[in-house]
């Protein structure tokens, strides 16, 4: 829709895009390819926009060494207008957020989020931004799914109901001469479509390479919910509307690969400096593989998996546990290896990016079948919280309810005794409630043999680098006797 004749009209033009936790990324782009993209939109005679929805200070190797400290170092040369906050800038938790919050030259946008500690929200972020373009007043905002708390195990900030939130801050922002409202979110709303049809705000943007589009039609989004749905992936949004009209908006949107964009040279030395660094300490050869290796998402989130054997089995060779538990959301490769193949230290910490350090417990053979109820609870969403599992061997009936799942569980051959204790090494992020796995937190935690606690990534490559060769294989220690396949 264009807006001719008499009428006077306003435009602006919008560029988003969110999670790049990879600064170099072949073949897709990364912030060298965005940067020129950014400065030719800046360059035309239009107000323009650009919003970086976050979701990238991790997972990733270099994160794992400064905690995203080299992302927000490659945005200030980009300069977006503002960042939002999405549930993964909590991989380190608030004050390593905070840090990397005022080492920003643009502002975090956090909207739901308060810190007891001060009635506020998270210090170093905004709660709300209105940014003057051209002769037209924006307002944004962000907003994180309350799941946030028990997936990332924040210590401290509470999330407010999103929606109440929303429509307060939204009010707010109209009243301070907001002609647009912008909303960004990193997870799926079921309210969204009716903020928009209410016009509470003007356009919602949503970064979702996991997206499927709902069957319903009343569930679908409306033009004005901007999904983008594939990798390294830009939308580029033209809003054009009449004079004091923003409700009559409408909105051309185009997404744009990344990668159709060269390089900015600058940047791209930005990143090939940080690049250089990490190839340095990261090029040690570990082990070779004898079988192929799967970690891309599926893989390691809805079954039994040979990377994720290796791992839960180097956690328990080294702390000399009964069993040993990990997570398949600590897993984040997503990628597949050829037999053959030589794994490196930076194979092994880029699939296992997060600062987790290991845990070893005591703990009942009750709370631990309640752990991998938990595990096994929602694998139908591919939820992060599948466990991979060494010591044991269960069978799981998909077709009964969450909770009720486990029909058979043994612990080295021998059918679990719910009264006995066990001892069991698995992450510190496990053993603290994350993923919901409460169970665990009823452990009794017994001093790790080593003076300094490693982290997981390193446990498993000292523990793989004592093989010259081996096998990513299944076993059978998991299986779905019921509704999956194994």
């Amino acid at each position: 829709m264009l807006f001719t004749g008499t009428v006077q009209s306003k435009q602006l033009t919008l560029l988003y895009t969110a999670e790049l936790p990879l600064i170099k990324n072949p073949p897709y782009g990364s912030y060298a390819n965005l940067a020129t993209l950014v400065s030719e939109i800046r360059a035309e005679q239009q107000p323009s926009l650009f919003l970086f929805g976050g979701g990238s200070l991790a997972p990733s190797m270099l994160s794992s060494f400064d905690r995203g400290a080299h992302v927000i170092d490659i945005l200030n040369s980009i300069e977006p207008d503002a960042m939002g906050v999405a549930k993964r800038e909590f991989s380190y938790f608030e004050d390593e957020l905070s840090l990397r919050a005022y080492e920003a030259a643009f502002p975090l946008i956090l909207s739901n989020a308060i810190d007891p500690l001060t009635g506020h929200g998270l210090d170093g972020t905004e709660q709300q931004l209105l940014l003057s373009k051209g002769n037209t007043r924006v307002g944004i905002l962000t907003v994180i799914d309350n799941a946030a708390s028990e997936e990332y195990l924040l210590q401290r900030l509470r999330i407010e109901p999103p929606y109440e939130d929303i429509i307060n801050q939204a009010r707010a922002l109209r009243e301070q001469g907001a002609e647009l409202v912008i909303l960004m979110i990193s997870d799926e709303l079921t309210f969204v479509n009716k903020l928009l049809k209410d016009g509470v705000v003007d356009l919602v943007l949503r970064n979702d390479p996991h997206y499927e589009r709902p069957i319903a039609s009343d569930e679908q989004p409306v033009s004005n919910y901007v999904i983008v749905t594939e990798d390294a992936t830009a939308a580029r949004i033209t809003i054009q509307w009449p004079q004091n009209q923003p409700q009559q908006a409408a909105f051309n949107i185009t997404m744009v690969p990344l990668s159709d964009y060269p390089e900015d040279d600058d940047i791209a030395a930005q990143v090939t400096a940080y690049d250089t660094r990490i190839k340095a300490l990261l090029s040690e050869q570990v082990t070779l593989l004898t079988t192929p290796m799967d970690t891309t998402r599926s893989a390691v989130r809805t079954g039994e998996n040979g990377f994720g054997n290796l791992v839960s089995d180097a956690l328990r060779e080294a702390s000399h546990t009964d069993v040993a538990l990990f997570n398949g959301g600590g897993i984040r490769g997503d990628r597949t290896y050829e037999k053959g193949h030589i794994l490196t230290r930076e194979d092994i910490s880029s699939e296992i990016p997060f600062r987790n350090h290991i845990r070893v417990m005591k703990i009942t053979g009750a709370d631990l079948k309640a752990a991998l109820e938990n595990g096994v609870s929602r694998v139908e969403d591919a939820s992060g919280r599948f466990p991979h599992i060494s010591g044991m061997t269960c069978e799981v009936l998909l077709s009964a309810p969450p909770g009720q799942r486990i029909e058979k569980l043994l612990i080295n051959g021998q059918p679990v005794q719910p009264g006995r204790y066990y001892t069991l090494a698995t992450t510190d992020y496990l053993a603290s409630g994350g993923d919901g796995y409460e169970s665990l937190k009823r452990g009794i935690e017994v001093p790790f043999s080593q003076q300094v606690t490693p982290l997981i990534a390193d446990i498993v490559i000292s523990v793989l680098r004592r093989h010259t060769s081996l096998a990513a294989s299944t076993s059978g220690r998991l299986m779905f006797i019921s509704g999956k396949g194994n």
